[in-house]
């Protein structure tokens, strides 16, 4: 199996002509570093052994002194976390994401073998057979070779069970070997070449201490600090490796019991986002810098726009109120790869949903007073512990790329990429290209456990903010240790790639398919951890401890940020008139450069401690609430928390607000006094709203801009795929096949949310008499189920008169279907609809609306406008038995009136269509024309000011 004269892998397992691994024995080749030691390779020979090149180019050389200080680290914390498990945990169960502990034994013996001892000695030793002579340890233990389930099986594999005892005998016999090849001069100054071979080997059994730790983990095995005691077995050493340069730290148990102690129950995180402005940054790794693993060649400038970066992780307090909010079942928030793996997780697993180890915890908030913050619902279990509490300001860990990617969604956010990761972790505020990058977020000095949560020292993770003398230059705290952070980056390689020799298989099968992560964890060792690492995870990987933190900006950098909160969006993509309002609002917004997401209430948490720290968390420049009252909870926790300087509220009123809510009772009429005080500004969309606001709470002054009380009436804003032949039929041609209304029927629409305040009902008994002899007019309403109840009743008296209803849809097909109709129906008992009656006659519709104060006044304001350019109208004013022409459409104040002016007008079915009607349509689309034009330019002016 093992050849005296083999070739090399790269000749034996990929074909790849070059050098052979043992060349001849000749004095040409060979130098002794004592006269006891194994005879060893000279480094002009192994400079050739890379058919690449790649190893003619290191230059970074150690002592030898200090190379055994690496082999004696890694072997110490190999122990630790391996040699109190019995030989059935050391087997351990068979699970994605976890190897058997013998396996990696013999695996990691099998790299110091045949990646490192075997390509320096010229000399072969017995003790490398520990394993059996008979065994093919290539087959069993070359990670490219056994396959995962084969790791379980070594009988199928190699005709025998070596057992742990076995694997753990060779690998010390292997690296046993490599330390031999070393001599005994502890002030040899080893070859480049050399150096670069044992440290690999080194670090290659470093990714698997940690594998361990998370197998532990996973298995719920006990915690290796937990085992060992206090401390483990740092205790009992001065100083160990804190990198691959020759840099040492002393561990001080003071240190870390200090920053335990400063456990936090805290909801909200202090700490923001940090600006990075580097303008373009270098990416990659330097020729000359003392390590590199291939993924990191070479260094690339690329740009660099603006961008700020959250200076702490996402903590558990933060994503436990994502999944209060829906966000598992938000399919808004997920890429089409993370629902398709959340929905595969629901289907296999009848279980809740969250990060690998938390489960519910039913009483947490029942046991508070209803206002409990998310994360005391949830229990978390490490290790063989019981499940503990969650601890609000620790990073969320164990969570997959989807999970974080959705998180970011929700707040408005995104993951950072590779290059906005790095370059918060490793410029300084005066960074530009070819100056130096740090090392480390904090500089240069090697990392200690003042400085970065690495080592297994702690346990675990510890609390965002924790670890000051750590943070980047730009506030970022725990860049390197506490969790693995995802970025947005898929791992790719940089431009001058090329593969690693002797383990060709470190990046290249992973390109394109994994995540790159960086910064490294608790569990990670120090020579390991730097800021330029380049490691990578399967998107779908939750096993290991890793979080995420959140970025903001777009690729032409940043911008202001504002959030828009809405009572209800409907998940069928059916938009009510509060979220069409909002995506109005939100283009006036984006023509002033600024950056605007909506949620719903329901979308954001209950608890006013979680609503502020999810608002901090969104890090916008201020917030939109429409209506004080179903959104008000938005507007409490900022006046609740004002000394964290959360974002200026806007707040536009509802109808329901100012005429049925704040009148209810007294202390209704209080409560809506108090937000008002706490926002910034308030806008009304009628002076009517403002009217019948509670005495004196408004205070309008229509002339000036300065005056909290604005008032814009709303315009309208067409969706541009209006302007195109219309290709996204849902649901069929038009409103009249969708309907299944004769053509010579004239249709009166009514679109609208199902819900009490719309009314949706008032015209069905007048409907019903009015079509008592033939089909003279058919009325359809569409929308979607805002309330349950109420929406079942409209569907049995809908049925009755022989009306027909329409579930709700996009916004595009209501727009079609009031094109198409004859008239646009409004029939709401309070303020509401203004900008579905403003789209009407924006497209030709003629109106008819209820005569409330709201409608009133916005014809009144159409009129307006359309007298100042258009001049007078021409059609005499006709009035009728609860009835009336307006100048752009008609207003009724019966329900029998509605159908009364149908006749008089001639759009009933059979009818002459009155000359009025045309005219009333063109100075409608007129009016509400002028009225968008003045409500952008009145936006403009406000945000202006903000």
């Amino acid at each position: 199996v093992r050849d005296a004269v083999m070739t090399s892998r790269d000749r034996a397992f990929h074909g790849i002509h070059g050098a052979l691994t043992h060349a001849p024995l000749t004095s040409a080749h060979a130098h002794a570093t004592t006269a006891a030691a194994p005879r060893t390779r000279d480094e002009a020979t192994l400079a050739t052994l890379d058919a690449y090149g790649s190893l003619a180019e290191k230059h970074h050389r150690l002592t030898v002194k200090h190379m055994r200080a690496l082999y004696a680290d890694v072997r110490t914390r190999r122990a630790f976390v391996v040699d109190d498990l019995n030989a059935f945990q050391r087997r351990a169960e068979r699970t994605g994401g976890v190897n058997p502990f013998d396996w990696s034994d013999g695996h990691c013996a099998h790299f110091y073998e045949f990646m490192c001892a075997r390509l320096l000695a010229l000399d072969i030793d017995d003790e490398c057979e520990a394993i059996g002579e008979t065994c093919d340890v290539h087959a069993l233990f070359d990670s490219f070779r056994a396959d995962h389930a084969d790791r379980w099986r070594p009988e199928t594999v190699v005709g025998y069970d070596p057992g742990g005892n076995a694997c753990a005998r060779y690998r010390a016999a292997a690296a046993g070997w490599c330390e031999r090849l070393l001599g005994d001069d502890d002030s040899r100054l080893m070859g480049a070449v050399e150096t670069y071979l044992h440290t690999y080997a080194v670090l290659h059994e470093h990714w698997h201490v940690e594998d361990y730790v998370q197998a532990r983990n996973t298995l719920c095995y006990s915690s290796p600090v937990h085992t060992q005691g206090d401390g483990g077995v740092w205790a009992a050493r001065e100083t160990y490796p804190a990198d691959v340069r020759g840099g040492t730290y002393t561990v001080s148990q003071k240190a870390i019991k200090s920053s335990d102690d400063k456990r936090s129950n805290d909801v909200i995180t202090m700490l923001g986002y940090g600006v990075v402005d580097v303008g373009a940054y270098r990416m990659g790794a330097e020729k000359d810098d003392a390590w590199v693993f291939d993924a990191e060649r070479w260094a690339h400038d690329l740009p660099a726009p603006k961008f700020a970066i959250a200076q702490t992780c996402c903590t558990n307090a933060q994503f436990a109120a994502f999944i209060q909010c829906g966000g598992y079942e938000n399919r808004s928030l997920w890429s089409h790869e993370g629902w398709r793996w959340l929905t595969r997780l629901k289907n296999d697993h009848d279980k809740c949903i969250g990060p690998l180890g938390w489960a519910p915890f039913p009483f947490g908030e029942a046991l508070a007073d209803g206002n409990a913050p998310a994360y005391t619902a949830w229990r978390v279990t490490q290790f063989d512990n019981t499940p503990a509490p969650l601890r609000p300001q620790r990073p969320v860990c164990h969570v997959t790329w989807y999970e974080a990617e959705a998180y970011c969604n929700w707040i408005g956010g995104r993951l950072p990429t590779e290059l906005e990761w790095e370059a918060a972790a490793r410029t300084s505020k005066d960074y530009a290209v070819g100056k130096p990058r740090r090392t480390y977020p904090w500089g240069e000095t090697p990392p200690n456990e003042t400085l970065a949560n690495l080592d297994i020292h702690r346990n675990g993770t510890v609390d965002v903010d924790g670890l000051e003398e750590g943070e980047s230059a730009y506030g970022c705290r725990h860049m390197v240790g506490n969790v693995w952070e995802w970025t947005a980056s898929a791992f790719l390689p940089f431009p001058g790639f090329q593969m690693d020799f002797p383990y060709r298989e470190n990046s290249c099968p992973w390109f394109g398919y994994r995540k790159v992560v960086k910064g490294g964890c608790w569990a990670t060792s120090a020579p390991i951890a730097r800021a330029g690492y380049r490691h990578s995870f399967w998107p779908d990987m939750h096993h290991t401890f890793s979080g995420f933190r959140v970025a903001l900006g777009a690729a032409d950098g940043l911008r202001k940020r504002a959030l828009l909160v809405v009572p209800q969006m409907h998940r069928s993509g059916a938009k009510c008139g509060n979220v069409v309002t909002m995506e109005r609002i939100s283009e006036h917004l984006k023509a002033n450069g600024i950056d605007a997401f909506t949620r719903s209430i329901q979308e954001l948490p209950r608890s006013s401690q979680d609503m502020a720290n999810i608002l901090k968390a969104m890090h916008v420049d201020f917030i939109i609430v429409l209506h004080a009252f179903k959104c008000g909870a938005v507007i409490d926790a900022v006046g609740e928390f004002k000394s964290l300087k959360l974002p200026p509220i806007i707040l536009i009123l509802g109808g329901t607000d100012v005429n049925v809510d704040a009148k209810s009772s007294d202390m209704s009429d209080r409560l809506f006094r108090e937000r008002v005080d706490i926002a910034t500004k308030v806008v009304s969309f009628s002076l009517s709203m403002i009217a019948a606001a509670p005495k004196n709470s408004l205070k309008f002054e229509e002339s000036d801009i300065n005056a909290k009380c604005q008032l814009i009436p709303q315009g309208v804003h067409m969706l541009p795929t209006l302007a195109r032949p219309w290709t996204k039929r849902k649901r069929g041609e038009s409103l009249r096949v969708d309907a299944g209304v004769d053509d010579d029927v004239p249709i009166m629409f009514l679109p609208g949310g199902l819900r009490p305040v719309k009314d949706v009902c008032y015209l069905s008994r007048a409907f019903a008499a009015y079509n008592s002899s033939d089909t003279r007019v058919h009325l359809t309403a569409c929308g979607p189920e805002m309330d349950a109840k109420y929406a079942k009743d409209v569907r049995d008296e809908y049925q009755r008169v022989d009306a027909t209803l329409l579930p709700g849809l996009d916004r595009e097909v209501v727009l079609r279907y009031i094109a198409d109709a004859k008239i646009l129906l409004n029939t709401s008992v309070s303020e509401g609809q203004s900008g579905t009656i403003a789209e009407a006659m924006m497209l030709g519709t003629l109106v008819f609306a209820r005569d409330i104060p709201g409608n009133r006044h916005l014809f009144d304001l159409c009129e307006a406008r359309a007298l100042a350019t258009l001049g007078p109208s021409k059609a005499e004013p006709i009035r009728g038995d609860g009835w009336e022409l307006h100048g752009v459409g008609i207003l009724f104040n019966t329900p029998e009136g509605c159908f009364r002016a149908l006749d008089a007008l001639g759009l009933g079915k059979g009818g002459s269509e009155h000359e009025c009607v045309q005219i009333a349509r063109v100075r409608a689309r007129e009016g509400v024309q002028t009225l968008s034009e003045n409500e952008v330019a009145r936006w403009g002016e406000i945000l202006e000011l903000l």
